[in-house]
């Protein structure tokens, strides 16, 4: 389950890695930084994933609501 939840949360999380490295760098003045943010994104990947994996599965079950006939 952890893997499945780090590969759909992936992506996120490295753009999530690569916005925060961009305002680290523009904040300190060293680009340098950006590397910084990527770690801290692919830590987050996992968590994305989770989230993302468990509204997929609240709107396959929300899909024969109340109105379904």
């Amino acid at each position: 389950m952890a893997d499945k939840a780090f590969e759909r949360g992936l992506p996120i999380g490295i753009a999530v890695g690569i916005a925060l490295g961009a305002a680290f760098g523009a904040a300190l003045g060293n680009m340098a930084f950006i590397g910084l943010g990527l770690p801290i994104g692919l830590a987050l990947s996992p968590v994305f994933g989770e989230a993302r994996m468990k509204t997929e599965s609240e709107d396959k079950t929300d899909e024969g609501g109340p109105d379904a006939g």
